[in-house]
C-alpha cells in the first residue's frame, strides 16, 4: 500500500486516519493495528458484519479474461471522462471494485487540476492534516485511487493493478474504510451501493458515478443470466436520495461479438456464477450490452 494513500483510509474500529508504524505494519493513533498483505492490500473489515457473498476465484478470473479483451469499453471511456473532469482533491475510490480493471483505467485519464487544492479546514474534516493531503493535491499532478471489495481475492489483483492505486478488503453495505471527503470520485460500477456512507467520504465538490445493466443487457443470454429488475431505475434513485442529486444520466448500448470463451466468462464473472453449472458449454453468440451510466452530487 502506498504511504501518501494511508491517510484517506480509516481505522475500521475507531474511524481514526490511518498511516506507517513501527515494524512497517499500518495503524491507528488509537494503537489499532493491521498487516499489509505481501501483495500490497489491507484488510479494514469492521469486527462485525453481515455475512456476505464475495467474488470466488473463478468469478474474479473470468471478470479479468472478459474485461481484458475490451468488451466493457465503452463503460470504461466514459467513467475515464468523468474522472478526468472531476475537479475535486481526493482519490478516486472503486466500491465494490472486483480486480479493479474499472479503476485503472480511470486512472490512466485522471489528472489533478492545478487548482484541486486542500481546501482550509481540510483538517477539521477528514481528522487529518492538510499536510497529509497534499500528495493528492498539490505535489502530484496524477490523481491515487482505491479499490475496495469485499472479495479478498479480487483485491489481491487489484493490488497490483496499478502504480497509482491501492486495495483494500471492505464490506460497502458497512462504513467504509475511508475518512471523510476524501474522495473526490466514487465509482459504483454493478454494485451494492450505501447512500450514507457515499455522502460521508465524497468530497463536498464531488461526483459519485453508478453504471447499472438496462432491460436488454445480454438479453440474448437470458437463459443463462439473471435478469434485470424493471425496477431498477426507480430502485436507483431511491437507493441515492435525499443525499444526492441526479447531475447527469446516459444510455449505452453496443453489440459484442463474443465467442464462446467470452459467453462463459460474461456468464461466470457475477452473480450468476451460482447459477449455472460449471460444466455447462456455450456457444459464440451476438450479445447486446446495455447500461446506464448516472452521475450525481452531494444535495446540499
Amino acid at each position: 500500500m502506498r504511504d501518501d494513500l494511508l491517510p484517506m483510509l480509516a481505522c475500521p474500529v475507531c474511524a481514526e486516519p490511518l498511516g506507517r508504524v513501527d515494524g512497517g505494519q499500518v495503524g491507528c493513533a488509537t494503537g489499532h493495528r493491521f498487516d499489509e498483505a505481501k501483495q500490497g492490500h489491507l484488510t479494514l473489515l469492521p469486527a462485525k458484519r453481515r455475512a456476505l457473498t464475495a467474488d470466488t476465484p473463478e468469478m474474479v478470473d473470468a471478470r479479468l479474461r472478459f474485461l481484458g479483451r475490451g468488451h466493457y469499453a465503452p463503460v470504461e471511456r466514459v467513467l475515464a471522462d468523468v474522472v478526468a473532469e472531476a475537479t475535486a482533491p481526493g482519490i478516486v475510490l472503486d466500491v465494490g471494485s472486483g480486480p479493479g480493471t474499472y479503476l485503472a483505467h480511470a486512472l490512466d485519464a485522471a489528472h489533478v487540476p492545478d487548482a484541486a487544492h486542500v481546501p482550509d479546514g481540510a483538517d477539521g474534516r477528514l481528522g487529518v492534516a492538510p499536510d497529509a493531503l497534499a500528495p493528492v493535491g498539490r505535489q502530484l499532478t496524477r490523481r491515487l485511487g482505491v479499490a475496495l471489495d469485499l472479495s479478498a481475492i479480487a483485491i489481491r489483483r487489484a493490488a497490483r493493478v496499478h502504480e497509482r492505486a491501492g486495495a483494500v478488503v471492505g464490506d460497502v453495505t458497512e462504513r467504509l474504510p475511508v475518512v471523510d471527503h476524501a474522495a473526490a470520485v466514487v465509482l459504483d460500477v454493478f454494485a451494492p451501493r450505501n447512500q450514507t456512507e457515499y455522502a460521508r467520504v465524497l468530497h463536498p465538490d464531488g461526483v459519485l458515478v453508478v453504471v447499472t445493466p438496462r432491460t436488454g443487457h445480454l438479453a440474448e443470454l437470458a437463459e443463462a443470466t439473471i435478469s434485470v429488475d424493471p425496477e431498477k431505475e426507480r430502485r436507483l434513485h431511491d437507493s441515492l436520495t435525499p443525499s444526492f442529486v441526479l447531475r447527469s444520466s446516459e444510455d449505452i448500448t453496443w453489440t459484442m461479438e463474443l465467442s464462446a470463451e467470452d459467453v462463459h466468462d460474461v456468464v461466470h464473472m457475477g452473480p450468476s456464477h451460482h447459477h449455472v453449472a460449471p460444466e455447462t458449454a456455450f456457444a459464440p453468440a451476438t450479445v447486446t450490452a446495455a447500461v446506464t451510466v448516472s452521475t450525481w452530487t452531494p444535495a446540499g
